[in-house]
């Protein structure tokens, strides 16, 4: 971890505060030998949230406390994330060891949380973990929700700033520029989170922790090193999700998309929507990449809806 875990701690404790609630917190050792992070919200029915780059699971803080009378609300930190350990063996992984993570992620955390089955919402990166969840374990995936563009899904447009730190010599000098409130507002901007920033509904508070996120835990290094998604030229294919895998998702899929998203529009939302067996589509107009912070009643409404049928 960082030098001033401290300092990480009470910008978590001031966001979740501002919404008068306090996570339980809970640790759950993978059988890769790491430990994640899941703090607990609500009651009700279990869902597994799994996030995006560079942020942690309270990311989710908006939506978990709009379905906290409906669900529990298990928000995870990624491992390498937040306060979970990284998964072990070495700084990098290749794209089959990153797929593999994937795969068994939510069902370790299922078998740690003594539970037989959950929900999952995801989004982002975290959207390739909750989707080849339900490829990999279909009768434990209850059903997904997945908030915008995925990793793993086509990708029309890779920011600048993801391409110059997919080479290993400009990773280490991204890990060491500074941090501040107009760096990470410029590069949340840059992934689809344009709406957010500017309107203010990604707050003074989301922004100092998730400036803590990057300066006092080892997130930023750790997604830095091991996301294999981003080369140089773009989206690495080894890791877009296949017609054969896709074939294999048998649970319920909602997609609320974006349709501001950057990383791919609406033309892209439908092409990927169809090539599911059980999946449906909802346009979220006027949102980015984060239609649960741009759009939040719509979303949790279309959540709760889907997920209590």
């Amino acid at each position: 971890m960082g030098k001033d875990l401290s300092e990480f701690l009470a910008t978590e404790k001031a966001l979740w505060s501002k919404h008068g609630i306090m996570p339980t917190e809970r640790r759950v050792k993978l059988r890769a030998g790491n430990e994640v992070r899941i703090q607990e919200v609500g009651e009700g029915p279990p869902v597994i949230f799994i996030h995006g780059v560079g942020v942690a699971g309270s990311s989710w803080v908006l939506l978990a406390d709009a379905l906290k009378d409906d669900f529990t609300c298990l928000l995870v930190d990624r491992p390498g994330c937040g306060l979970s350990d990284p998964r072990p063996g070495g700084p990098s992984q290749t794209s089959d060891e990153f797929k593999q993570t994937a795969d068994e992620l939510t069902v370790d955390i299922l078998d740690g949380l003594g539970l037989d089955a959950a929900h999952v919402a995801c989004t982002s990166m975290g959207g390739f973990f909750g989707l080849r969840a339900a490829i990999a374990d279909p009768d434990r995936i209850t059903k997904v929700v997945s908030y915008s563009w995925a990793m793993g899904s086509p990708m029309t447009n890779v920011p600048l700033m993801m391409r110059l730190g997919a080479p290993r010599p400009m990773k280490a000098l991204m890990v060491r520029m500074p941090i501040s409130a107009p760096a990470v507002k410029m590069m949340f901007k840059q992934v689809g989170m344009k709406r957010a920033i500017e309107t203010g509904t990604f707050d003074d508070d989301m922004i100092a922790w998730s400036i803590a996120v990057m300066k006092h835990t080892d997130t930023f290094r750790s997604e830095l090193r091991n996301n294999p998604f981003i080369t140089l030229r773009g989206i690495n294919p080894e890791v877009l999700l296949t017609d054969e895998e896709l074939a294999r998702l048998r649970s319920p899929v909602l997609l609320l998309w974006g349709e501001e998203d950057t990383n791919a529009g609406e033309p892209e939302a439908e092409a990927f929507a169809a090539r599911l067996p059980n999946a449906t589509l909802e346009i979220v107009r006027e949102a980015g990449h984060t239609p649960w912070i741009d759009e939040l009643d719509f979303c949790a409404a279309r959540t709760r809806a889907f997920l209590s049928t």
